[in-house]
């Protein structure tokens, strides 16, 4: 591993400690903080999730005019520009549309490249295994995270805020300092120099054939952001807000503890039958959850967390694959996807959860979820397919699938 690609792992893990610090409570800031009112809040923040995961489609193409080391550098002190404009935002409500943006945008650059550096910087046969690394160091990060900011939240906004802005100024630094830029892998004898081009017309095919695992992972994404947005009015409303903290804690530290050393067999799994077991750990999980008691919810969270911990990386893998020559363009993709879907489960869930809330039965909402991601297994079962890597099918080098 280089010098580089070290670094690059550990300032991923306080990447996203500083981003989940504010990630999880922009809703909350928003409307004790600032004063918006709440529907406006919501509206916001879902543009926000949207622009965070939709917009990383634009990673592609940035990357292609600034680098890959760059590209993280901009996102970041786009970040950090947003938080210094959210805890001003306090003073002036104005500014937090300003601010909400760019923390938003920030890391719909970064996380692109962020994974491109890291599948540019290793052999195709280690990529699996340093893909589950890197998404274990964010985990870890998203873990801490909110624990870190709850210290700090009840104390005051702005210092939580300011605090966050001055940690990604030192992130920015450090990416400017210890990472090198990296460059293309020179092409395999017997190509021709000029062989961007069929790369690119190659590119294009490819993803053509990668629409069903694009498919299924904005199916996957749809599914975990119902999780991600409403665990915390769910246990609000049933338990504690306080299990919200411990149920994320579990969730990204079985992703830290489970994929790293599963990721071989992730790789190598029948792609079928992974995406169908997944989908039925996920409907298990939110069965579990409907129960509504502290253990029920932290059991129901570890269900659902190891049919994401298969499914996520797997997706990863799939894209990069079916995609070669550009993996941040197929992580923009992978992203999209997931702006998409966490758009859609924003919606949707927001009406099943406001129906069953008036109900007072919000056990059901979980039952409702689950019912979604038992029919995403049958779906898999019949419609998955096999894995085809794309450079298989193209006979392309696989030296040629790096990014400069």
């Amino acid at each position: 591993m280089s010098p580089s690609l070290k670094s690059l792992i550990v300032l991923s893990f306080v990447v996203a400690l500083g981003s989940y610090m504010v990630t999880p409570f922009i809703g909350v800031l928003m409307v004790e903080a600032v004063g918006l009112d709440v529907r406006l809040a919501g509206v916001l923040v879902a543009v926000a999730t949207f622009i965070q995961f939709g917009g990383s489609i634009l990673g592609g193409p940035v990357v292609d005019r600034l680098g890959l080391k760059r590209t993280m550098v901009f996102s970041l002190a786009l970040r950090t520009a947003g938080l210094v404009l959210l805890g001003l935002a306090v003073k002036v409500p104005t500014v937090a549309y300003p601010a909400v943006f760019l923390v938003a945008v920030g890391p719909a650059l970064y996380l692109p490249a962020n994974k491109a550096y890291v599948v540019t910087s290793v052999s195709d046969d280690l990529r699996p295994l340093f893909l589950a690394i890197s998404s274990a160091a964010l985990n870890a990060g998203m873990g801490l995270g909110p624990l870190l900011a709850a210290l700090l939240l009840d104390a005051d906004p702005v210092l939580l805020l300011l605090s966050a802005a001055a940690l990604f100024a030192l992130i920015t630094v450090a990416h400017q300092i210890t990472m090198r830029p990296v460059t293309r892998r020179p092409a395999a004898p017997g190509n021709p120099p000029g062989g961007a081009e069929p790369a690119r017309t190659s590119k294009r095919q490819a993803l053509r054939g990668a629409m069903r695992p694009v498919l299924f992972a904005a199916v996957a994404f749809y599914l975990y952001f119902f999780f991600q947005s409403f665990m915390g009015l769910y246990a609000a409303g049933v338990s504690n807000i306080q299990v919200l903290g411990w149920a994320m804690l579990v969730n990204c530290a079985m992703v830290v503890l489970l994929q790293p050393p599963l990721s071989g067999w992730i790789a190598r799994a029948d792609y079928r039958r992974l995406l169908a077991g997944s989908f039925a750990l996920m409907a298990t999980g939110m069965a579990v959850m409907s129960m509504g008691d502290t253990p029920a919810l932290l059991v129901g969270t570890a269900l659902f967390t190891l049919g994401e911990v298969f499914l996520f990386l797997r997706c990863d893998l799939e894209l990069v694959d079916r995609v070669p020559g550009n993996p941040a363009f197929a992580f923009g993709v992978q992203r999209l996807t997931a702006g998409i879907g966490g758009l859609l489960a924003g919606v949707i869930g927001g009406f099943v959860f406001a129906h069953y809330q008036g109900e007072g039965d919000l056990g059901m909402f979980w039952i409702v979820v689950a019912i979604q991601c038992a029919v995403a297994a049958v779906a898999a079962l019949l419609f998955g397919g096999r894995r085809a890597a794309a450079r298989e099918k193209s006979g392309l080098d696989p030296e040629l699938e790096a990014v400069s």
